[in-house]
Order: structure tokens, then C-alpha cells, then sequence
């Protein structure tokens, strides 16, 4: 039997060793390949991407040619002005004050709530949108009809509120009540004057 030493420096696998230069001149070489194929692919994609624009203008082109037609054209303007009619009212009620938006019935609940003796209301009215109010009413007693002010300006909902006309009127000879009539205007701003 014969023995075979395969640690031995001829069955050893041999090492090629390259210089620095021949290194260098094949990395050169590989950079100029993958440069050169990248300069192609981007040509051939500008390429691709200017044809392709060109035939969706002439696509989008034709198209237009053939929907163009004379009642689709009155039906685009009919769209475009109902738009802008709509445009127009959103704007309006977007910068117009209506008046009071909650209803009245906060005001009236308040004022059949008021009770002074010897005072009532005979009329009243809410104007502007419930910004102007007047109240009219009689009184046996004249002392009482500032207490009967004074409850509406206690109460939630008046409260803040100012009258800025108040008329009195003393009983004529047959009557036996004094006749009172306030008013306030409050302007948009929320407050009362």
C-alpha cells in the first residue's frame, strides 16, 4: 500500500496573485461596461418615454375630436353655470346673518314666565330676525313696571339685553292702567342697545 501526503506543497491549491495594475485595469474595465449599459437604458427610456407622451396627446387629441358634439357641449355649459349659480349662493349664505337661527321660542317662553303683579303685556313684536323687539303693555301701578323690567333683564335669555325706548302713559280719565311700550334693537354684533 502506498501513502500519499496530500499536505505537501505540490497537491496544495495554487494561489494566483494579480498586481495592483491588472486589478485595476479589470475594475476599469467592469465600470465602463455597467456605464456604457446604463447611458443605454436611460437613452432607450427617454426613447420610450417621448413616444409614449406623443401618443397619448395624439390619444387625447382624437378622443376630444370625436365626444366633441354640440349637445354635450350645451350639457358641459349648463353644469358650469349651475356651478357657479351654486358657487355664488354658497357664498351668499356663507357672509349673510339670517337673524335669530334658534326660532323664537326661547323669547316667548321667557315672557310668559314674567309675572309682576298688576303688569301684563298687550302686544309685542320681534322684528329683524328677532334683533328689534318691542313690548307693549299696561300697568295698574307705574312703580311696578321697572320691577317687571328688571325680571326680563334677570331672566337667561334677556339678560345683557338694554331697552332704549320706554314710554309711559298715565291713565286717561275713564282708564284706570298706565300704558308702557319699550324697545330694543340689538345689532348683529350680539348686542343689545
Amino acid at each position: 500500500m502506498q501513502q500519499i501526503n496530500l499536505y505537501q506543497s505540490q497537491f496544495k491549491p495554487k494561489k494566483i496573485h494579480l498586481p495592483a495594475r491588472q486589478v485595476y485595469l479589470v475594475l476599469l474595465i467592469v465600470i465602463t461596461i455597467l456605464s456604457v449599459m446604463s447611458l443605454y437604458s436611460a437613452k432607450k427610456n427617454s426613447v420610450l418615454e417621448k413616444s409614449i407622451s406623443q401618443y397619448t396627446q395624439q390619444s387625447i387629441g382624437q378622443l376630444e375630436d370625436s365626444i366633441e358634439s354640440p349637445l354635450l357641449n350645451a350639457e358641459l355649459d349648463a353644469l358650469e353655470r349651475q356651478r357657479k349659480e351654486k358657487e355664488l349662493l354658497l357664498n351668499y349664505l356663507t357672509h349673510q346673518s339670517f337673524g335669530n337661527s334658534q326660532g323664537f321660542s326661547a323669547t316667548l317662553r321667557t315672557l310668559s314666565q314674567q309675572k309682576i303683579n298688576k303688569v301684563w303685556l298687550t302686544q309685542f313684536s320681534l322684528l329683524n330676525g328677532g334683533y328689534a323687539i318691542t313690548l307693549q303693555g299696561e300697568a295698574v301701578e307705574s312703580s311696578q313696571i321697572p320691577l317687571y323690567i328688571d325680571s326680563l333683564g334677570e331672566s337667561p335669555h334677556f339678560h345683557g339685553k338694554q331697552f332704549s325706548v320706554f314710554q309711559l302713559q298715565q291713565p286717561k280719565k275713564d282708564a284706570k292702567y298706565y300704558t308702557f311700550k319699550l324697545n330694543s334693537e340689538q345689532k348683529k354684533t350680539g348686542r343689545i342697545r
